[in-house]
């Protein structure tokens, strides 16, 4: 799995650029470092699986990974793409309960491990930690909840234009800013994000590619002007505040 025989350290500047770790102190940041390790993963492996116990967090240094769910019958739904500082597994390294998807490495990526155990006598030993926390976790269940609007009034133009806003993610995007995509999301991507057919999934990616909003790219589709996106995104209503918060701000976790 590792491409390194060996691990690299990590600086507690390193841990702080993701968002659930951008307000501890020094002091806790320089503890945690200590017991993480840094080193690349190669595509394909699997760094966790859902309903096991959570053993670590993982930080995106390069690369991407990918939150899926796989069903009974075999049909897979994305549930997350993570670029770069983004986090995986936080909800259950604080909770100490089963990992809630599939965690695998969509291209390879230098990542950071961060140990629960370790997390979590960081959080529990300071009241501070643990508010910071609380706040960042309640900031994600808003979010969470526009999202699960998006499949209930939404039509099938409106959604595949937030499912990209929302995979292609990045701090700028709705100030408009020309700059690529941490990785390009795919037409699969989509289908797999929304629970829509593919067929369905191209005959709206081609009014998005009509109206200059989005482009094609090797392997992927990258947002090309995010105004003509957001237009499509709040057809039916303007889009929530959590979620512009979300987009600007990338509370990462």
């Amino acid at each position: 799995m590792d491409k390194d025989n060996g691990r690299q350290a990590v600086r507690p500047e390193d841990l702080r650029k993701a968002a659930p770790l951008s307000f501890w102190p020094d002091p806790a940041l320089e503890r945690l470092a200590a017991v993480s390790t840094l080193g690349w993963y190669e595509a394909g492996a699997m760094l966790a699986r859902a309903s096991e116990p959570a053993t670590e967090m993982w930080i995106v240094v390069e690369g991407c990974l990918e939150a899926v769910t796989i069903t009974a019958d075999g049909v897979r739904y994305l549930a997350d793409l993570m670029a770069p500082p983004q986090v995986v597994g936080l909800v259950p390294v604080i909770d100490d309960r089963g990992v809630l998807f599939d965690t695998v490495v969509r291209v390879r990526s230098k990542l950071i491990r961060v140990p629960a155990e370790a997390m979590r006598a960081e959080l529990f030993g300071d009241p501070r930690l643990l508010a910071g926390m609380l706040q960042l976790i309640c900031f994600r269940a808003r979010m969470e909840h526009d999202r699960s609007v998006i499949n209930v009034v939404d039509s099938h133009s409106a959604r595949v234009a937030k499912a990209i806003t929302y995979l292609g993610r990045r701090a700028d995007l709705l100030e408009g800013a020309n700059t690529p995509l941490p990785m390009p999301v795919t037409y699969e991507d989509i289908s797999e994000f929304l629970g829509l057919s593919r067929s369905a999934v191209v005959r709206v990616v081609r009014d998005l590619i009509a109206a200059g909003a989005v482009k094609k790219q090797y392997r992927g589709l990258i947002i090309a002007d995010p105004a003509a996106l957001m237009r499509f995104v709040e057809a039916v209503s303007p889009i929530h505040r959590n979620a512009r918060d979300y987009l600007s701000l990338l509370p990462r976790g």
